[in-house]
């Protein structure tokens, strides 16, 4: 199941609730792997490769937790 937010360009989901989902969409983001943030999951070992590696105009901006 997809949670949380999405590239409003694309409608990818970028919050996962399993590393799985999130691991499978890391390449989706320009990267690979999965990292927690919260009680979810996000593509890309870390959180940092994660938003560098997105245009961060369209990309939804979401809160830590």
């Amino acid at each position: 199941m997809l949670t949380g937010h999405a590239s409003e360009r694309e409608g990818t989901a970028a919050v996962f609730e399993t590393k799985l989902e999130a691991e499978q969409a890391a390449k989706k983001f320009n990267c690979t792997g999965a990292h927690r943030m919260g009680s979810k999951w996000m593509p890309c070992l870390t959180h940092q490769t994660h938003e560098n590696n997105n245009d961060h105009d369209d990309h939804v901006h979401h809160h830590h937790d």
